[in-house]
């Protein structure tokens, strides 16, 4: 049973990685390369600008450190990782989109006149110094990385961090999107719609349970053996059974129930009605000695037995009223973000629409995320 009351996650926009993404494989086989510097070759114009194969590079770390990060080193060899896409594809084109956005935002910048500050300047080479000083020697040569690549990039994240900043500068979110938004999301909307005294009603019950299911070393919950699941079923249809029938319900849980944390309490013990799952919500309508119909879970069966319903105290409501205005005011400001991220992407569409994005396709099907430069192509020619 899980918590309905939980906070969504931070919005965070990413200019290093546009994407984090998730998935399972192995590492790349070493395939033959071409001379790095024979092909710094010109990659891709957007507009008049000329970007060539180096510029890349730390676009292709970026992204590939992001990966590895969530996914391990073995996440390249999934071949269905996204719309049947390869990882390494999906990859591609992470860094292909940022680099594009990135290009955009930096020549708008120039044209719109924003530039960096000395202080900021300084700020910013002292990070990239940092990044450059923490990398593994490894990628610096895979990569073919140097402090200045470092440097102009994080020039170049800085740039596109003041566009968006002055492009957003006077956007206020209009009331209805934001409160759609808050309703879009279901624990909200949940907490929203209930009345205090259902949302914070208490249950103390008496449990009684067989499982199925225990943790492993990893804390995850695995079936005990293959046949498990049948004799504990059984076991709890008997149980139950023999409950209906009016068996003292105490002598049940002592001779048959497997909780150990509340068997020494003759089963009792107290529960939130918000945190109940879906498939336990039923025993809110349950009456004082009322007992539940057999009830699943991921790590068993469970009989209740209600003995009281516990309404919340004044101070429970006051302190509740007071955690869901935090709550709220988190979310507003989440989706605020969320909704100005989204009207600058409105805008970054327009400029992009009218960019002309010039890729050496053979040049780019050649690159492959680890830096290299292949003699054949290592995935789809066509980046769409």
């Amino acid at each position: 049973m899980k918590s309905t009351y939980e906070l969504i996650s931070k919005y965070i926009l990413l200019f290093m990685c546009i994407f984090c993404l998730v998935g399972c494989s192995s590492k790349k086989e070493v395939k033959e390369e071409l001379n790095f510097y024979e092909d710094n070759d010109k990659l891709i114009t957007i507009d008049d600008v000329d970007i060539k194969v180096d510029e890349v590079m730390p676009y292709l770390l970026q992204v590939k450190m992001e990966f590895e990060e969530l996914g391990g080193e073995d996440v390249w060899d999934h071949n269905d990782f996204s719309g049947g896409k390869k990882a390494e594809d999906v990859a591609k084109l992470a860094v292909l989109d940022n680099l594009i956005r990135t290009k955009i935002l930096v020549k708008k910048s120039d044209e719109m006149g924003i530039t960096i500050t000395e202080s900021e300047e300084k700020d910013v080479n002292a990070q990239a110094l940092k990044y450059y000083d923490d990398l593994e020697k490894a990628d610096i040569e895979n990569y073919h990385l140097t402090k200045e690549s470092i440097f102009n990039s994080f020039k170049e994240y800085r740039l596109v961090n003041k566009v968006i900043v002055e492009m957003t500068k006077g956007y206020v979110p209009k009331e209805e999107e934001l409160n759609n938004k808050l309703l879009e999301n279901e624990n909200y909307a949940k907490l929203k719609s209930s009345s205090l005294e259902d949302m914070l009603l208490s249950l103390k019950v008496v449990h009684i349970f067989i499982k199925t299911h225990e943790k492993n070393e990893n804390g995850e919950y695995v079936l005990i053996s293959p046949d498990i699941e049948e004799k504990a079923k059984k076991e709890i249809e008997d149980i139950y059974k023999k409950a209906v029938d009016g068996e003292e319900f105490a002598s049940l849980v002592k001779k048959y129930s497997q909780d150990e944390s509340t068997k020494d309490n003759n089963g009792e013990y107290i529960l939130p009605v918000r945190l109940l799952d879906d498939n336990f919500q039923s025993l809110i309508e349950l009456e004082p000695g009322e007992i539940s119909d057999i009830k699943k879970s991921d790590y068993g069966y469970h009989i209740f037995k209600v003995i009281e319903k516990i309404l919340p105290t004044d101070e429970e409501v006051k302190e509740f009223e007071e955690e869901f205005k935090k709550y709220e005011s988190q979310l507003k400001e989440e989706y605020k973000e969320q909704l100005k991220n989204s009207a600058f992407n409105k805008i970054y569409d327009e400029w992009k629409n009218n960019t002309v994005v010039d890729l050496n396709e053979d040049l780019w099907a050649r690159i492959d995320i680890f830096g290299n430069i292949n003699e054949n192509p290592i995935s789809d020619k066509n980046i769409e």
